[in-house]
């Protein structure tokens, strides 16, 4: 007999009397959940992921804040041309009265996932039973913390998934525009939702009416989420375009899923000549307001960068750098990425089991991320690998497998799952955490002109104590993305 079904059957049959109590207590479990996944991911921030967490790259937002917020101002730094205004800033400026300022970066990425987890209860919960999003919500945290191990112990550069608990901003944007979109989505369709419910037979009258109301109480009103939509993409488009852009795609995608197969031809044409209008004059005024925050702000002109790397180009030498480019990167992924080369082949051997409207959005997304990749690595910054732009399908390849395993027949027991957890806690505990070697080093280092690499670790670590300047091979000043000297 298959050791696997004994263990299950054992497993059922001792949790069962506790598995019926859990489900009565919903909320205490998902308080628990986060408590562990939490444990967990803060581990994971301290070991795995701790030296890319702590890199030049990534320090770059409590630095800003520290300047910021300590009243030095934001005039002397040199800006990407995504200036992680929303929600990058936000949360760090909150955390940075929270927490002490060493532990930003782990703490953002810990607080990142727990959010996450809770747009996933909001948004799963109207589609499955809790307990199933409970489920499916365990399913992902031990996904991503089997991959993260994958990766470490395979040598992965980049480890793929640390864009989960990173500030790396094309990964915290494309989280929040699905929150966005979740929340315009889900407060359009609060009747079907709530008649959705009603006609579950899993549930009783009494849960039934119990579930709705707690749906309408946690919708907000039609104008306000409206408001807070249009405020937050907004604010997103002056951020990080990207985001902005996977946002609008999701969006786009769901409501076209939602309409009559027979008449969406008709509603399509009867509205897309108001809908091209609204978006045209929308792209106007933001323009209008990110120029004037450019003359203000030393922000590089990304559509300019662009348009003069294209002008120098003919077609055909266009074409040959972008086949070639593909090429590469796959290279790179295969001998780089082995994780995410392995659990290619888990995600599609789960694929056709996927909800209808995470297929379509998968499909969707492939052409447009990789033109996207195109565009921005290969004709705007020149990334050798920019796999940031490639996450969010890491992302919805881990929801999607994690949907299947959560509603699968024979189901593991819930405490079991949860216990499972708890045995992660002891794995990385016992891992080795590089914290204060590493701080030990920057604080060490006494010269002052360093690396790019070295110069933002060094000002984290001393707490601003040592202000370097960072020195490109040439020896001239590095520009880009600092703050370690006043502009001229």
């Amino acid at each position: 007999m298959n050791p696997i079904l004994i263990l299950r059957s054992f497993f059922q049959s001792y949790f069962y009397e506790s598995g019926k109590q859990t489900k009565l207590k919903v909320g205490l479990v998902l308080i628990l959940f986060l408590f562990l996944s939490g444990f967990i991911n803060y581990l994971l921030c301290e070991t795995i992921y701790f030296i890319p967490l702590y890199s030049a790259d990534q320090l770059y937002t409590p630095l800003f804040v520290n300047d910021w917020m300590s009243g030095k101002g934001i005039a002397h730094w040199y800006l990407p041309p995504s200036p992680y205004f929303f929600p990058d800033m936000g949360c760090m400026a909150i955390l940075y009265f929270v927490f002490p300022f060493l532990y930003l970066p782990t703490m953002y990425g810990v607080l990142q996932m727990g959010f996450l987890y809770l747009g996933f209860y909001s948004f799963f919960s109207s589609k499955l039973s809790k307990l199933t999003t409970i489920q499916l919500l365990i399913w992902f945290q031990t996904l991503f913390t089997i991959l993260s191990l994958l990766g470490k112990c395979l040598g992965d550069k980049p480890l793929p998934l640390v864009y989960f608990v990173s500030n790396a901003h094309h990964s915290t944007g494309f989280f929040f525009s699905l929150f966005l979109v979740s929340l315009y989505y889900q407060s359009q369709s609060k009747e079907n939702q709530i008649s959705f419910l009603q006609n579950k037979a899993e549930f009783s009258i009494e849960k039934k009416i119990c579930r709705s109301n707690w749906f309408s109480k946690l919708f907000l009103p039609k104008q306000v989420s409206k408001f807070l939509f249009l405020l937050g993409f907004s604010l997103l488009y002056l951020s990080d375009r990207f985001s902005f852009c996977i946002g609008m795609f999701c969006l786009i995608v769901i409501k076209f899923s939602e309409m009559d197969s027979k008449n969406w031809k008709g509603i399509f044409w009867k509205k897309i000549i108001f809908y091209l209008g609204m978006i045209l004059f929308y792209f106007i005024i933001m323009e209008l307001i990110f120029y004037s925050l450019k003359t203000k702000l030393q922000i590089p002109n990304s559509f300019g960068i662009l348009l003069d790397s294209l002008q120098t180009k003919s077609l055909g030498e266009i074409t040959f750098l972008a086949t070639h480019y593909v090429y590469d990167f796959s290279k790179l992924l295969v001998y780089e990425n082995r994780t995410l080369l392995g659990f290619l082949f888990v995600f599609v051997f789960f694929f056709r089991r996927f909800p209808q409207q995470l297929k379509r959005l998968f499909l969707l997304l492939i052409p447009i991320l990789l033109f996207l990749l195109l565009v921005v690595g290969r004709f705007t910054y020149l990334h050798p690998y920019p796999i940031r732009y490639l996450f969010p399908l890491w992302f919805f390849g881990l929801v999607g497998v994690s949907w299947v395993l959560a509603k699968q027949k024979n189901r593991f027991p819930l405490p079991m799952l949860l216990f499972s957890l708890l045995l992660w806690i002891l794995v990385f505990s016992a891992f080795p955490k590089p914290r204060k070697e590493v701080q030990e080093f920057h604080q060490s280092i006494t010269k002052r002109e360093v690396p790019y690499t070295q110069e933002k670790p060094i000002r984290f670590w001393t707490g601003g104590n040592q202000k370097p300047i960072p020195i490109q091979d040439d020896g001239k000043p590095y520009r880009w993305i600092t703050g370690a000297f006043h502009t001229p």
